[in-house]
C-alpha cells in the first residue's frame, strides 16, 4: 500500500505542477487563451475524477486488512459524470470552451497516474 500512496502523491504533485504551468501560460500568452482554458477544464475534472479514484481504490485496499470497511462502488458513475459535464459545458459555452483542450485535459491523470504507478512497480 506505500508503493500506491507514494504513486498517486507523485501523480497528484506533478498534475498541480501542469495545471500550474497552463495557468501562468494562460496568464502570459493571450493568443491562446482559448484553449488553455479549455485545457484547465479538463485537468480540473480530471484531478476530480482522479481523486474519486484514489479514494475507492484506498477504500478497496483497507477491506483487505479489515473485512468490517466496505467500498460503496468504484466511482466509476461519478468519474463519467465529470467528464460528460466538462464536456456538455464545452459544447454549451463554445465560445469559452474548446472540445480538444478539453479532452486532452481530461487526460492528464490516467497518464501521469499510468506512469507513476508503473514506475513504482519496478
Amino acid at each position: 500500500m506505500q508503493t500506491f500512496t507514494s504513486a498517486m502523491r507523485a501523480t497528484f504533485r506533478y498534475a498541480f505542477f501542469c495545471v500550474a504551468l497552463v495557468a501562468i501560460l494562460w496568464a502570459v500568452l493571450p493568443p491562446y487563451r482559448l484553449f488553455l482554458q479549455s485545457l484547465l477544464l479538463g485537468m480540473g475534472c480530471s484531478l476530480l475524477g482522479g481523486t474519486v479514484l484514489v479514494n475507492k481504490t484506498w477504500r478497496i485496499g483497507q477491506m483487505a486488512v479489515d473485512p468490517s470497511v466496505r467500498p460503496k462502488g468504484t466511482g466509476m458513475l461519478q468519474r463519467l459524470l465529470l467528464a460528460g459535464f466538462a464536456v456538455f459545458l464545452t459544447i454549451r459555452f463554445p465560445h469559452l470552451f474548446v472540445l480538444s483542450g478539453v479532452l486532452i485535459g481530461l487526460f492528464l491523470f490516467q497518464v501521469l497516474g499510468f506512469f507513476f504507478v508503473y514506475r513504482s512497480l519496478k
